[in-house]
């Protein structure tokens, strides 16, 4: 009997990856991260940084509150939406 060894190392991360990241999906642009921060009440933005591929915002709304905002920019989903009173 002869014994065939398979490789399933590298199917099972590109099919985890497809999971998680849809097909033909871009990383989001800086120029998307701020749209999101205005449609999220920032009026004023302070800083912009890509972070271990996580977009970091800091800015301040309409009546002067500080907002911090962090998408991931695989996928565009807001992770943190944070505003101090």
């Amino acid at each position: 009997m002869r014994v065939i060894p398979v490789f399933v190392a590298p199917v099972f991360i590109a099919v985890s990856l497809a999971l998680i990241v849809p097909a033909g999906a871009q990383p989001v642009s800086i120029d998307d991260v701020r749209i999101m921060a205005f449609g999220k009440g920032i009026v004023k933005i302070e800083e912009v940084e890509l972070d271990d591929g996580i977009w970091e915002v800091e800015g301040t709304d309409a009546s002067g509150h500080e907002i911090e905002m962090e998408v991931d920019a695989a996928s565009g989903a807001i992770v943190k939406l944070k505003r101090d009173d």
